[in-house]
């Protein structure tokens, strides 16, 4: 059965000691330009000055989360924005 969009979510919500405060999670399955299967993650910032360093330790955190879902080594897309951007 393929995981969906919630169950993804569900699972980013649990994550704990996190690395900066993460105000919200969006995802999205489906093909990506390649027609492989991939997984976008929107992480929604609370702070707006997280260094690179912060957001790599966050971006594999996400990535081993949605392998655990997924079950399978499909191509994950890390995106991060502000809870404050429109």
């Amino acid at each position: 059965m393929p995981t969906t969009d919630a169950a993804i979510r569900s699972a980013l919500g649990e994550l704990r000691d996190l690395p900066t405060p993460v105000g919200a999670w969006q995802v999205e399955t489906g093909l990506d330009a390649t027609d492989d299967p991939a997984v976008w993650v929107w992480a929604m910032l609370a702070d707006d000055e997280a260094d690179i360093g912060t957001l790599d330790r966050l971006r594999d955190m996400v990535r081993t989360v949605v392998r655990r879902e997924t079950g399978d080594e499909r191509w994950v897309y890390v995106r991060f924005r502000s809870v404050s951007d429109p």
